[in-house]
C-alpha cells in the first residue's frame, strides 16, 4: 500500500534526509512514482530512465491497454492508484469530467516543443493536462505505375480515377475503406476538404459540442462534389478497410487513403508509390485528417501522494525531451510529437505521413464526440453506395439533426 503523507510529516522527513545525504530525493518521502502504461510505453520508459528521473525510482506498472488504464483508473483505491498514466488523447474529456487527472503548467518554453494542433489535443477548457509524444493521421498513397504525375488538385485525383475505370486499368477509384457501417474516421479528409466539420471551437480554442458542423452551410454547398464522386464511381463504400487496401496492393486502384500503421504493406508494395497530402477539393478549404495522439498524464492520485511536483516535472523535464520522444515514436513506428524529434526522423515514408498530418485536427477530445461518429460515417456509406445512394444534403442533413439529439440526451 502507497503511503500517504501530511505535509507536515513530509517536510520533517525531508529534514532529516538531507542531513543524512548530499542529494534529497525529489520527493518528500522518498517513494517511487508510479506509472501506468501498456506493454510498450512501459518498455521505452525502463529503457530511457533506467536510474529513475533526477533522484526518484521509478515503478512502471504494465497494464494491457490504454483503455484498460482509462478503465481501471475509475476504480482503483486512492493509495493504490498511479501518479502518471498513459492515455488517448481523445479521453482528455471524459478523464477531466471524471476528476480523475490534473492539470499541467507547462510553461511557453514546453508548449514551443511541440507543434499546436498536436499539442490541443491534450487541452481541455483552456487548461493543458498532458504531454503528447506521438501522432499519426491518415494521408493518400498513390501507385506511380499507373499515375506517372502526382495531381496537385482532386479534380485531377478525380479525372485519372475515372480514365483508369474507363480503359479497365482499375477497378477502384480512390481506394478508401468504409463498408455498410460507415467510417467517419477514414472520410474526414474528404469531409473537411469540403467544409465540414464535427465539432466547432469556440474563441478560446476549445471544444464547443454545441456547434455541430455535420451539415454547415458550407460543406452542404460543396456536397454536390460527392454526387458527383459517387456516380462517378471514384469512391464506392463497398469498400472495406482490407478490401481497399487489397485493391491498392493488387495494383486495381490508383489511390489509397490509409495511415502509417499501415507502413508494413506499404514497404512491400511490388511498385512505385508516393505519400502526400489528400489535395485540395475546395479553394481555402483544408483536406484536414483527424489527427490521434498518445502521451502521459498526472492523475488525482498524485496530490495525495505527496508526487503531484515530481509527475509535473517528470512529463515536462523528461517525457517532453527530444531524446525520449524520439524512443517512444521509434517504438510505436510514428511520429514523435517533440519538433526537433519529428526533425530527426529519418523514415521518408512516416516523414511523409507526419507532413500530411500538418493540417490536421485533433479528434474532438470531449464524451460528446462518441455521438458523431455513428451518423457520420453513415452518411457518407448513404451518399457514396453507388445506385441507389442517397443525395448528399438529406443524408448530411439527417446525420446532422440525430448528432445534435443525442448530445442534447446526455444534458
Amino acid at each position: 500500500m502507497r503511503r500517504l503523507t501530511t505535509a507536515v510529516m513530509a517536510g520533517s522527513f525531508l529534514f532529516s534526509l538531507c542531513i543524512a545525504l548530499p542529494i534529497a530525493p525529489a520527493n518528500a518521502a522518498g517513494d517511487p512514482l508510479v506509472i501506468w502504461a501498456d506493454q510498450l510505453r512501459a518498455d521505452v520508459i525502463k529503457q530511457q530512465f533506467p536510474d529513475g528521473f533526477k533522484g526518484t525510482k521509478l515503478t512502471v506498472v504494465v497494464k494491457e491497454s490504454l483503455a484498460a488504464i482509462e478503465e481501471q483508473l475509475k476504480t482503483v483505491k486512492a493509495e493504490d492508484g498511479p501518479d502518471v498514466i498513459a492515455a488517448e488523447h481523445s479521453s482528455t474529456g471524459a478523464l477531466v469530467q471524471a476528476k480523475l487527472v490534473r492539470r499541467l503548467t507547462p510553461g511557453k518554453a514546453v508548449a514551443s516543443l511541440f507543434p499546436a494542433n498536436v499539442l490541443r489535443g491534450f487541452r481541455y477548457n483552456s487548461r493543458t493536462y498532458g504531454i503528447p509524444i506521438q501522432f499519426e493521421n491518415l494521408a493518400m498513397v498513390t501507385n506511380t505505375t499507373l499515375v506517372k504525375k502526382q495531381p496537385k488538385t482532386f479534380a485531377r485525383v478525380v479525372a485519372v480515377s475515372k480514365k483508369l475505370l474507363a480503359s479497365g486499368k482499375a477497378t477502384s477509384g480512390v481506394a478508401v475503406g468504409q463498408g455498410e457501417a460507415g467510417n467517419a474516421y477514414n472520410m474526414y479528409p474528404f469531409f473537411s476538404g469540403l467544409g465540414g466539420y464535427a465539432l466547432g471551437v469556440d474563441a478560446k480554442g476549445n471544444v464547443n459540442p454545441s456547434d455541430v458542423g455535420v451539415a454547415n452551410p458550407a460543406f452542404l454547398g460543396n456536397a454536390s462534389q460527392i454526387r458527383q464522386w459517387n456516380s462517378d464511381r471514384v469512391i464506392a463504400s463497398s469498400l472495406t478497410t482490407a478490401a481497399a487496401k487489397d485493391a491498392f496492393a493488387a495494383g486495381k486502384a490508383p489511390f489509397w487513403i490509409t495511415g502509417p500503421w499501415d507502413l508494413n504493406a506499404i514497404v512491400a508494395l511490388p511498385f512505385g508509390y508516393r505519400i502526400t497530402a489528400v489535395p485540395s477539393m475546395v479553394q481555402t478549404k483544408a483536406t484536414s485528417p483527424l489527427l490521434g495522439m498518445k502521451g502521459f498524464m498526472v492523475t488525482v492520485f498524485a496530490q495525495g501522494h505527496q508526487m503531484r511536483k515530481v509527475a509535473d516535472r517528470f512529463l515536462n523535464e523528461g517525457i517532453a525531451r527530444a531524446g525520449v520522444q524520439a524512443a517512444f515514436a521509434t517504438a510505436a513506428r510514428r511520429m514523435p510529437a517533440n519538433r526537433k524529434a519529428a526533425s530527426g526522423v529519418t523514415d521518408l515514408r512516416l516523414r511523409a505521413f507526419g507532413t500530411a498530418g500538418a493540417s490536421g485536427v485533433a479528434i474532438p477530445n470531449v464524451p460528446q464526440m462518441q455521438d458523431v461518429w455513428g451518423p457520420l460515417g453513415a452518411a457518407w456509406q448513404l451518399s457514396t453506395k453507388g445506385t441507389g445512394a442517397t443525395a448528399p444534403v438529406p443524408a448530411f442533413t439527417e446525420a446532422q439533426a440525430k448528432v445534435v439529439a443525442a448530445i442534447a440526451s446526455r444534458s
